[in-house]
């Protein structure tokens, strides 16, 4: 199984076992900036989309099948914030995933907080995100910048280059 699928599935089966358990889809909101992005968002969502099929092919998360709802943030955090509760409003859906700017992912950060509501932030860079701005529903994906400095300064201070 592919690392994404693994994740996805991971942080999927925190939902299945949510008390809307009489489902037999657990329905996950999932917003991006598709419009504006496309050169990096295409191929990640393309990604995605045969992580989701992969793991219902195989009987889904805990025997529910995913059921993703994906809709464009407008690459504003204010519109980002607006999909997110359009998203989350009836009470079928308690997990978000996505974003890939940051300052749309800390706004829809800041709205998981206020609204408990699970979101894991998959490519936005800031520390805010799980630091400063951070909240007990948001978990990160990718590594922040400072996980990619410190991971990258041991070796650029070995090489003992100047530039």
């Amino acid at each position: 199984m592919r690392a994404d699928a693994v994740t996805l599935s991971a942080a999927f089966a925190l939902v299945a076992a949510a008390p809307a358990s009489a489902q037999q889809t657990v329905k996950i909101g999932e917003l991006n900036s598709y419009k504006s992005q496309p050169a990096f968002l295409d191929p990640y969502k393309k990604g995605w989309e045969m992580a989701v099929d992969e793991i219902n092919a195989s009987g889904g998360v805990l025997g529910k099948k995913l059921d993703i709802i994906s809709r464009d943030d407008g690459a504003n955090p204010g519109d980002a914030v607006r999909v997110a509760e359009e998203l989350t409003t009836g009470g079928d859906l308690n997990i978000l995933f996505g974003t890939f700017l940051s300052h749309v992912g800390l706004a829809v950060t800041e709205f998981a907080g206020k609204k408990k509501v699970f979101f894991l932030a998959a490519e936005p860079l800031s520390d805010k995100i799980t630091w400063a701005n951070g909240n007990r529903y948001t978990f990160r994906l990718r590594p922040s910048t400072y996980m990619q400095v410190a991971m990258l300064l041991p070796d650029a201070l070995a090489a003992k280059k100047k530039r």
